[in-house]
């Protein structure tokens, strides 16, 4: 897309979801299989590589999205669907699970309830939700999941069966010994390793030796460290943990000397992601996420390392992703995404040493029309070091207008140095935009998040607002225009924090908060599983006093700004609740207010037409208050 760089874009460029989602080529690298999101719905298109012609499109209707896919052979996908389901941000997955070829024939489903029943007892899909854990190189015609019959919650343990991708006949391996686990696997397919919470919260570790799990013992020396992966054998785990309450650190477990080793940890940066080889997961470096992306190699010497080197080189400071079904593919996909790039994939010729564009994501955008996001730093009141990412737009000067963006959860949660639509928008619109990852966020260490535990009142709060008052006192950033917005936990701050700073803020853009907190621990989706309602008590607080003192709504009457309250009306999350309660304190205490409310929205808008709306109704509130 080409404009007047003085001219801003139209919303919809930022407001529009993707038009391609994911890319992967097949084993024998005549067919691309990419997931095509359009309006409320997301099909799995398969397209023949030679004429780059669509060859067949697989759909599953209105507000249901292919999501993951796996090429299990030349002629033949599995994948699955989820739901958009009113109420909530993130689609949800109800364990659906279908196998097909490449032309639409012998399309069959494996688990959840079947969209195409057969009169055939023995075709039809388990009842039952499945998770892929694990596409067995070894055997083309079967893969591992891990299965929930339905009926039993989310902490019944689960079963592991290996299926046919063809007949449907199953196979168990053996059963789980908890419900909310995670299970590590070899190259092979084999079960090693499974950590998980039982009812009450409590972490378990379990060995998987001559088809039972083995418990470890409590001073095992691997208690307390996360395990990611198995190398090639299955005789070395790669664990991670976080070093004198630091940052995270990843080690290499040796299992049959017991022996632990650290491979990697940065002083101030938590891993982003890491390395892994193709087709098995074994971890040979790490990626880091500062003014851009680094990698770092611990396994110099293996040839996964030299290759991503390759490419990482030819595409510096940006995020490289492999999609590869094994490390014996000559061709690769690589998806390329930076600050001011949504996303392009590639194809990796390693023969030749050619990298060949394919498509992008977001084609309608323009990376040199996009504005840089810089990675910053500065000091809080108490004097610690907080982190952040500040996106100015062209020309920035004394006069540039501030908004603070703040990012949900908040726990674990961070603003990331990838393309920010919302960021974009602001900076494309003459704003500068500051996201802070104040304390309690992920990225920077167990005890920089720990820290703001039960503080999400009072030190984030203050860390945001230090912030705000760090950027207005840069020379291109205006000393008295700032606005504060955010969503979810980030709403929640674009009504607190300017209780707290009072005379700080000129207006405010509050997206599905939780004002009331004693309503939201009652009410809220996630206090329904036990071993999850657990760790929110120990993160949030409990006890009516607590919470009533951190509630936006006992803080109100020092609010002296507009604000926009917005929610959606199914949302499961935050329900929509908070906003009319908040809306029912406005009107009774003359508090000017804007509001928008969409009855059929959840926690988070996903319908486009309504996500242009958001975008110029929030664009219009910021000028009005700020220009």
């Amino acid at each position: 897309a080409q404009a007047n760089e003085t001219q801003p874009l139209p919303t919809e460029y930022f407001s529009k979801l993707p038009q391609y989602a994911s890319l992967k080529l097949s084993p024998d690298g005549k067919h691309y299989a990419v997931t095509v999101p359009k309006g409320n719905s997301t099909s799995l298109v398969i397209v023949e590589r030679a004429t780059m012609k669509p060859l067949k499109a697989f759909g599953h209707g209105i507000r249901k999205h292919v999501s993951r896919f796996h090429w299990v052979n030349d002629e033949r996908l599995v994948y699955t669907v989820s739901y958009e389901e009113l109420g909530r941000a993130r689609r949800v997955n109800k364990g659906e699970i279908f196998a097909t070829n490449i032309d639409g024939k012998k399309r069959i489903q494996l688990f959840g309830r079947s969209e195409m029943r057969s009169k055939n007892m023995k075709k039809r899909a388990m009842d039952a939700s499945a998770q892929i854990v694990h596409i067995l190189p070894q055997d083309p015609k079967s893969i591992l999941v891990k299965v929930r019959k339905w009926g039993h919650d989310l902490d019944t343990p689960d079963r592991l069966y290996k299926i046919n991708i063809y007949t449907q006949k199953r196979t168990l391996i053996t059963r789980m010994p908890l419900g909310n686990i995670a299970v590590v696997m070899d190259k092979l397919g084999q079960p090693v390793f499974a950590k998980g919470k039982d009812r009450d919260g409590k972490k378990h570790n379990y060995w998987y030796r001559d088809g039972q799990w083995q418990e470890l013992s409590k001073d095992h020396k691997i208690k307390g460290y996360t395990v990611k992966s198995t190398n090639a054998q299955g005789s070395v785990l790669y664990l991670t943990k976080s070093l004198n309450s630091g940052t995270r650190g990843l080690f290499e477990y040796d299992i049959a000397s017991g022996k632990m080793s650290l491979l990697f940890n940065h002083p101030t940066l938590d891993i982003n992601s890491f390395i892994r080889v193709p087709g098995h997961g074994e971890i040979i470096g790490v990626e880091l996420m500062e003014q851009g992306i680094s990698y770092q190699y611990f396994d110099k010497q293996h040839p996964f390392s030299e290759l991503h080197r390759q490419v990482a080189s030819t595409f510096p400071g940006k995020d490289i992703a492999f999609y590869a079904n094994s490390m014996a593919d000559n061709e690769i996909i690589v998806k390329v995404k930076s600050d001011k790039n949504p996303g392009d994939f590639y194809l990796f010729d390693r023969e030749k040493g050619a990298i060949n564009y394919v498509l992008s994501s977001k084609p309608w955008i323009d990376p040199k029309l996009m504005n840089k996001r810089d990675f910053v730093q500065f000091k809080s009141r108490d004097g610690e070091t907080i982190y952040g990412y500040l996106t100015l737009p062209k020309n920035s000067s004394k006069d540039t207008p501030l908004v603070v963006d703040v990012h949900g959860g908040p726990y674990g949660v961070q603003d990331k140095w990838y393309f920010a639509s919302n960021a974009q928008f602001l900076a494309n619109n003459g704003y500068a935009v500051l996201q802070v990852n104040f304390r309690g966020s992920g990225g920077y260490g167990k005890q920089y998040e720990q820290v703001a535990y039960r503080k999400r009142s009072t030190m984030i709060q203050h860390d945001i607002i230090d912030g705000t008052r760090w950027a207005m006192a840069r020379q291109d950033i205006a000393s008295n225009k700032a606005c504060i917005m955010g969503g979810s936990f980030g709403g929640y701050s674009a009504v607190m924090a300017p209780s707290v700073a009072p005379d700080l803020y000129k207006c405010s853009i509050a997206f599905a908060g939780a004002y009331d907190l004693n309503y939201q621990m009652k009410e809220a989706d996630y206090m329904s599983v036990d071993s999850v309602s657990h760790g929110a008590v120990r993160k949030y607080g409990q006890g009516k006093e607590m919470l009533t003192a951190q509630s936006p709504l006992t803080h109100i009457a020092k609010l002296k700004i507009p604000v926009f309250i917005q929610h959606g009306g199914k949302d499961k999350r935050v329900p929509p609740e908070h906003a009319k309660i908040l809306r029912k304190a406005f009107d009774k205490s003359g508090q000017p207010y804007q509001w928008l409310f969409k009855a059929d929205e959840g926690h988070g808008f996903v319908d486009e037409a309504n996500r242009k709306e958001l975008f110029e109704q929030n664009l219009a509130f910021l000028d009005k208050y700020l220009k």
